[in-house]
């Protein structure tokens, strides 16, 4: 058979098959190059598209094994596979079998994708890191390659083979260049690329890279330190990094978790979006050392097997929305005054059934319960919780997003402290509460006349975070005498223009005397003394 040069019949009968369904071959002038024919396809026609906008032709090598015997495949060299498997373009093996006879009685095309450019990268590591990964070696060392039944043309025909090499390449050049490139760059990685050895000085290693892992801390110092690329879990012969001292740090992945802190087991509890933090290093770690990290705006929890849980809160956490600080401080309210541990329950992707565990008093931090830091007049979460209620009530009125006032627990309590008579003339103007309100006078203003009617005009603001809320009001009632001081008790609530600002807007003062007017407009008719305040 080798009188016949089987070799170069096979080749002529490839070249014939490229001819009837007009593919462009061009014949490789080097054995070495990995492949025999760099074929090429016509423009695919799109009438519905402009030519400049016409998807690359389909490309790719191919290199063509021509037999007499029915083997099954052929061992081909690494150097000629590295080749192969390193191209920018769809590569392939077409095998063509002759059986003796004149004609090809059977023709398969083995695409060169993830399984071999898998098995041909893991066996050019494993001699490289003999030592023996030179040219010759590579020239001399071969990869079995076999082809099944599924690789068999439906016939012996042009389109058959031009059909098979389109099925490889569905999405186009641009698409399978992009995913070969992909398969260089990760196969073999999907552990890890590094393997390292290191000597830690501390009294309890365990915990720093437990700590490390979930994100407890940033760094940690190392000593020794020696680092091996790794790829298909054969190391590097050589270190790619050696030094004596080192700074580790790792990058923490965390899960999108939701904690959930109840009082009684079917309560509904206050919920808190969060980040759940879960060591990748379980599996070297005794049981009784395991912890998870949960982490939220206000808190973090670290469940601990030994220890129970730990409990940390940030009451002044920033870039909060008054929202997010009204759940918070349900959350210290609920704990202000439940005598018995919370039921915390924990959902996660990673879990079918929410994790459950204890937090009672002990486990809590006593300074969380001491809130004179911020202002030594509140004694506590729940007086602090009802400001926040009285605030959100202003901004429902006012059509302000609770979601959109940026605002953290230590502003709005000092807002609150210093602004507290404005507050509550908003508050119940904007809630029709006005014989809830009586203004007194330090000295007896001008007009003043006891049991007259009267009203008093004035304009009122309130800072709430990134929000100053402005109000023209009227109070409507009768003067008197409380306390030895003169007074208005009120009647009636005349609300005026409503003013919003942010930080990129200023409310005018023009605006504000135009809109005192026209409380004073309305109020002309009737018989009533006003009285000047300055708010």
């Amino acid at each position: 058979m080798q009188d016949r040069k089987l070799g170069k019949f096979g080749e002529n009968q490839f070249e014939g098959l490229c001819l009837q369904v007009g593919l462009t071959i061009q014949k490789s002038q080097m054995d070495e190059t990995g492949w025999d024919f760099f074929v090429e396809f016509p423009w695919k026609q799109d009438n519905l598209s402009p030519q400049d906008m016409l998807p690359a032709p389909l490309e790719c090598k191919i290199q063509v094994k021509s037999t007499d015997k029915q083997r099954k495949g052929e061992s081909i060299t690494l150097s000629n596979l590295h080749r192969l498997i390193k191209a920018k373009m769809p590569a392939f093996y077409c095998f063509i079998e002759f059986d003796g006879k004149s004609e090809p009685q059977a023709i398969y095309l083995v695409h060169v994708g993830k399984e071999i450019i898998e098995k041909t990268l893991k066996r050019i590591r494993e001699i490289d890191n003999e030592g023996k990964g030179d040219k010759l070696k590579l020239n001399k060392d071969k990869l079995y390659i076999s082809y099944r039944d599924a690789d068999r043309l439906a016939d012996v025909t042009g389109q058959s083979l031009k059909s098979a090499i389109e099925k490889h390449i569905p999405e186009g050049m641009e698409k399978y260049i992009e995913n070969k490139n992909q398969l260089l760059n990760t196969l073999g990685f999907e552990d890890g690329g590094y393997e390292f050895t290191c000597t830690i000085t501390s009294d309890d290693p365990i915990r720093d890279i437990l700590d490390l892992s979930l994100g407890s801390r940033k760094e940690i110092n190392i000593y020794n330190l020696t680092l091996f690329q790794k790829r298909f879990g054969i190391l590097w012969k050589d270190a790619y990094v050696e030094s004596d001292e080192a700074i580790l740090s790792l990058q923490t992945k965390s899960i999108e978790a939701k904690l959930k802190f109840k009082e009684y087991k079917f309560s509904p509890g206050i919920s808190f979006s969060a980040k759940l933090y879960m060591t990748p290093f379980c599996e070297f770690i005794p049981k009784e050392r395991r912890k998870v990290r949960v982490e939220s705006r206000f808190f973090e929890v670290i469940i601990e097997s030994a220890t129970g849980i730990k409990f940390s809160a940030y009451p002044s956490a920033e870039g909060t929305s008054l929202k997010e600080v009204k759940t918070f401080l349900q959350f210290l309210t609920l704990l202000e005054k439940s005598s018995n541990p919370l039921i915390v329950e924990i959902e996660s992707e990673i879990s079918t059934s929410p994790q459950i565990v204890s937090l009672s008093s002990k486990d809590l931090p006593q300074s969380l319960f001491d809130i004179r830091i911020f202002n030594g007049q509140l004694s506590s979460w729940s007086i602090v919780n009802e400001l926040a209620e009285i605030v959100i009530e202003i901004c429902r009125k006012m059509d302000i997003p609770e979601d959109k006032v940026l605002i953290n627990i230590e502003e709005l309590i000092k807002s609150f402290s210093s602004e507290y008579t404005h507050f509550q003339l908003l508050y119940q103007a904007l809630h029709g509460k006005a014989k809830a309100v009586t203004l007194s006078f330090p000295i007896e203003p001008e007009g003043y006349q006891q049991g007259a009617k009267a009203a008093s005009i004035f304009f009122v603001t309130v800072c709430i975070g990134n929000y100053i809320i402005g109000c023209c009001l009227a109070v409507v009632g009768s003067l008197s005498i409380l306390g030895e001081k003169p007074s208005l008790i009120g009647e009636r609530f005349l609300v005026g223009r409503q003013f919003i600002s942010t930080d990129d807007t200023v409310i005018s003062k023009e605006s504000i005397d135009l809109s005192l007017n026209e409380l004073v407009e309305e109020l002309q008719n009737e018989e009533l003394a006003f009285i000047q305040i300055e708010m």
